[in-house]
């Protein structure tokens, strides 16, 4: 009995320890072939956090959060290597000094752009340079799969004794 019993559970552990995730997504290349196609923006949020430096002493004077909505911009994405956006959306900043004061500002975003990407699949990045300023310079790729492009962007701009260090996150989701 204590046999049996022994080579029920080895069988029951085997079987719970062998099974593999089916959840898991197929791996696919960073490429142009693969990424061309038609594209909308389903997110878009960029938080930056400002400073001062006086006297050698850099301190933090705020922060901006923008939140964009309404999306209906159309990306296309051609295997050559171009691009080309059109449409609008709406972005909320929200600005927030460590005084106490907030500020907030809405404006309707329209694009009709184009340009050229280049992908650098070694490091997950894709360059866009062109005419639109909201996909400019060098974008890091978090997710890519069938369905989904996530971009992502940090800088940091300085000017004078102000610094805005910025992160940005863009979800594009396939048409």
């Amino acid at each position: 009995m204590k046999f049996f019993k022994f080579i029920l559970i080895l069988f029951i552990t085997v079987s719970i320890t062998s099974c593999s995730s089916d959840s898991e997504e197929p791996t696919i290349t960073l490429s142009n072939a693969n990424i061309a196609g038609t594209y909308n923006i389903s997110k878009l949020t960029i938080n930056s956090t400002i400073s001062t430096t006086t006297n050698g002493v850099t301190f933090d004077v705020g922060t901006i959060d923008v939140v964009g909505d309404t999306f209906q911009v159309d990306l296309v994405m051609n295997s050559n290597g171009t691009f080309t956006s059109s449409g609008a959306y709406r972005v909320i900043t929200k600005t927030k000094l460590i005084s106490g004061d907030q500020f907030e500002d809405i404006e309707i975003i329209n694009l009709n752009g184009s340009g050229n990407y280049t992908i650098n699949a070694t490091d997950s990045s894709i360059t866009f340079s062109g005419t639109e300023d909201l996909l400019e310079g060098k974008l890091n790729v978090a997710t890519f799969n069938e369905t989904t492009i996530v971009l992502e962007k940090e800088e940091e701009v300085i000017e004078g004794n102000n610094t805005i260090d910025a992160s940005g996150n863009f979800t594009l989701a396939r048409q």
